[in-house]
């Protein structure tokens, strides 16, 4: 996996501003948990760093290379959510991998990588 740089991170939702000038750096092979109540913003995060929410300002950086308007295809990042988001019609193993399905590994690397 890359460094991750988040860099001044800012959220909207409307009006509303969820996130507000995150920084936060997470090197390469490091372990980051996030912990806090419902609404405080850890998904949010998670979804920017995915690209699966887009940001209002600020830069996401993987491995010193801008991401912030890169698609989530193209980020080769996935993420295990914390509930009703497998696919029940695919085994354990298809799950953990459908990210790698997803950008066409070959076989042997998704045998693995999973």
């Amino acid at each position: 996996m890359a460094r991750v740089e988040l860099r001044n991170i800012h959220k909207s939702f409307g009006a509303t501003e969820v996130i507000r000038g995150v920084d936060l750096s997470i090197d390469k092979g490091e372990f980051l948990v996030f912990v806090g109540p419902s609404g405080c913003g850890k998904s949010t995060v998670l979804r920017l760093i995915s690209g699966l929410e887009s940001v209002s300002s600020g830069q996401i950086l993987f491995d010193g290379k801008d991401m912030t308007r890169t698609a989530p295809s193209k980020r080769q990042l996935a993420m295990v959510f914390q509930s009703y988001a497998l696919f029940p019609h695919l085994t354990v193993a298809e799950n953990i991998g459908f990210g790698l399905s997803l950008a066409k590994t070959p076989k042997a690397e998704f045998a693995r990588r999973v």
